[in-house]
């Protein structure tokens, strides 16, 4: 039997709170894996840090 906190963030965090959430760790992360590991910590994966329905914007040329 789990307690009431250990409902997983995919089943109470909106689409827009995960993107955020999503996007937060791979600021924060010092590398892909760590990043990947943190997702993983969160429920989380690399997709829903995506925007959806927005065109991605455009990098300028360095």
């Amino acid at each position: 039997m789990t307690a009431p906190h250990d409902i997983e963030f995919d089943q109470v965090a909106p689409p827009e709170q995960r993107r955020k959430a999503a996007r937060a760790v791979a600021t924060l992360a010092t590398d892909a894996e760590d990043c990947a590991q943190l997702l993983a910590m969160l429920g989380l994966t690399a997709a829903d840090g995506l925007s959806k329905g927005r065109p991605a914007r455009k990098r300028r040329a360095a």
